[in-house]
């Protein structure tokens, strides 16, 4: 007798998600720019169940990939490099969030064929980040 087993990976979700109304509309952008977003956010999402744990988190992202913004007494700003498929790496989209305790929210996004300002955009992302803990 040959016994096969099928077995599904499942990854435990500890993190809770939010999205800014902000990031919601420069992401419906960004994904008529890039029809595989959606599928790079997910995928970002359950490396943060690993990357931020907050009873045993894992470095998972390359540090040149994440980019610690700023650091506030409770929560911190933080910038992704989102890998999307079909997307050169210095054309991937900006993603930046924060994070605090088993919470990630998303604050806003951007590309560089948009020609952001960095300094701008991280100033807007801790004002946004006030919104969810202030």
């Amino acid at each position: 007798m040959n016994w096969h087993s099928t077995a599904v990976l499942t990854f435990p979700k500890m993190l809770s998600f939010l999205f800014h109304p902000r990031f919601e509309k420069e992401a419906a952008k960004i994904k008529r720019r890039f029809s595989y977003f959606d599928e790079g956010l997910e995928s970002f999402k359950r490396i943060c169940e690993f990357q931020f744990d907050p009873i045993n988190p894992k470095q998972v992202v390359a540090p040149a990939k994440l980019h610690r913004i700023k650091c506030f007494d409770n929560f911190i700003i933080w910038k992704i490099e989102l890998a999307v498929r079909n997307a050169k790496s210095n054309q991937s989209p900006r993603i930046w969030f924060v994070v605090r305790g088993a919470t990630v929210a998303f604050l806003c996004a951007a590309c560089h064929v948009d020609n952001y300002d960095d300094n701008v955009m991280d100033r807007e992302a801790a004002a946004l980040a006030g919104t969810f803990f202030s």
